[in-house]
């Protein structure tokens, strides 16, 4: 295990794996919009499909976690493996998933789409989960383990920013005659190919790149375990016996519901609520991609002035309201009027909202080596595997909420499927925008469940001396 600053050359190359993870977050809104409203699905029918597919996947994540941690090869070691195999089906996958047959009954179309995505999101776990227990293995510096997410965070908004410039400048281009070309279907399988291909292409680039850690990893040392379900379940109660880890796990899955349906709501406010074409439209995603980029780098000093634990509280109020803000002020009737203006506007919001929210980010996978080194001190194994998976898998079951209550808040409102912008009722955008505003309570109950989180800076290095002790 590295105990001083790590090659900047491999910090970009792990980076580089965050691709597979952010270009399929930055697909969410499509899936939704193109489903929903392209080849209309019902929203309920869609977002309980997202909701099932989301399940699904949830359960692989201990098993991913569990597996890889006990998994031993002499040449690859507990994380490359999982890493490789998942590439090509999750790129197959996500060209399937914008190409259902064509004659399928609507529920068939629920089906197609439920299971081609869960399979998709269960190939992507299979890499992530052991690609970040990597990054939270490969050191156990405080400060170090801040600077990997950081890579990370920014290579991986990177690849979701080229993903958003192929759309919007070579797939999603408006033209007189088609001023919304994200409501046509004929642009969704050339725009699935070009973002699997950056996703596969990224992902193995960051494996390959990654092995020469392999030999100084703890797991090397360690002897290995067989995967059953009986040690899968017992990791995962160790896991939650860390109050830290109670703390961040719980408070994490409230603001999961948050993100989960603004996020899947988004291309919808931006489409029907606020009515921007394609020029508006990629602006936005420039924005929101550049505004992590700008504020990535500046965790580890919010780290340093603030410690990690008010790093996420304070970064989550500021993204929520810039998230929201616009919104607020467009039903009180004090936004800026229609035009140039409000775009600009709506961009440096969008700006701001992941300028603020990608610290947050960064600091909990650092927080998740800093709690499997508490792990290790209190039962005497590294699972950092299970941590991550554990996590995930929670978010994942709060998370398949959101698309849901996405679904059912667009059939509410009465937003129909085939709606063109400029054409829906100001009654059902003013539902439509006071629902997506009001999901903001969520925030206060997550800060208050993540409030017992103690394992800070002088703990943390108590924890090293003690494991340096036990290990000398």
């Amino acid at each position: 295990m590295n105990q001083g600053r790590l090659p900047t050359r491999w910090l970009i190359w792990h980076g580089a794996g965050q691709a597979g993870h952010s270009v399929q977050g930055f697909l969410l809104g499509f899936l939704f919009i193109y489903y929903n409203q392209v080849i209309e699905l019902s929203g309920t029918w869609t977002g309980l499909g997202l909701s099932f597919a989301i399940i699904a996947d949830g359960i692989s994540d201990p098993v991913a976690g569990s597996w890889s941690d006990g998994f031993r090869s002499r040449r690859w070691a507990r994380r490359h493996p999982f890493m490789f195999a998942s590439i090509l089906p999750v790129a197959i996958l996500t060209v399937l998933l914008f190409s259902p047959p064509a004659g399928l009954s609507e529920f068939g179309l629920f089906l197609w789409f439920t299971i081609t995505y869960a399979l998709m999101r269960t190939a992507l776990t299979f890499y992530n989960v052991p690609y970040l227990a990597l990054g939270a293995e490969v050191t156990n510096d405080y400060q170090e383990r801040t600077r990997i997410p950081v890579y990370r965070a920014m290579i991986g908004a990177t690849a979701a920013l080229l993903v958003a410039a192929i759309g919007w400048n070579l797939v999603f281009m408006s033209t007189e005659a088609t001023p919304h070309p994200q409501l046509e279907i004929s642009r969704y399988p050339s725009f699935a190919i070009a973002s699997a291909l950056v996703m596969a292409i990224l992902m193995g680039l960051s494996a390959l790149k990654t092995m020469d850690v392999i030999p100084n990893l703890p797991s090397t040392t360690l002897a290995g375990r067989r995967f059953n379900a009986v040690n899968m379940f017992r990791d995962l109660c160790d896991a939650l016996q860390s109050v830290p880890f109670r703390a961040l796990f719980s408070g994490h899955l409230v603001c999961t519901v948050y993100w989960g349906t603004s996020g899947t709501l988004a291309l919808h406010l931006k489409t029907y609520f606020w009515e921007l074409d394609s020029f508006g439209m990629q602006w936005w995603h420039y924005a929101g991609i550049a505004g992590g980029i700008v504020g990535t780098p500046l965790t580890l000093y919010f780290n340093r002035l603030l410690d990690k634990k008010w790093t996420v509280i304070l970064g989550v109020v500021g993204c929520v309201l810039a998230v929201t803000g616009p919104v607020m002020l467009e039903l009180s009737g004090l936004m800026l009027d229609r035009g140039l203006m409000l775009l600009w506007f709506l961009v440096f919001m969008s700006f701001l909202s992941s300028f603020a929210i990608a610290p947050v980010s960064v600091t909990v996978a650092s927080m998740m080596g800093d709690m499997a080194d508490e792990h290790e001190l209190r039962k005497g194994t590294r699972q950092e595997g299970v941590y991550f998976a554990a996590f995930h898998f929670a978010e994942k079951g709060t998370g398949a909420i959101a698309p849901l209550l996405a679904g059912i808040a667009v059939d509410i409102v009465g937003l129909d499927p085939g709606s063109k912008p400029g054409g829906v009722p100001p009654q059902v955008l003013f539902d439509f925008g006071l629902i997506y505003a009001a999901m903001a309570v969520f925030v206060l109950l997550a800060i208050w469940a993540f409030w017992p989180y103690n394992l800070n800076r002088r703990r943390h290095a108590r924890i090293l001396e003690a494991l340096g002790r036990r290990r000398a």
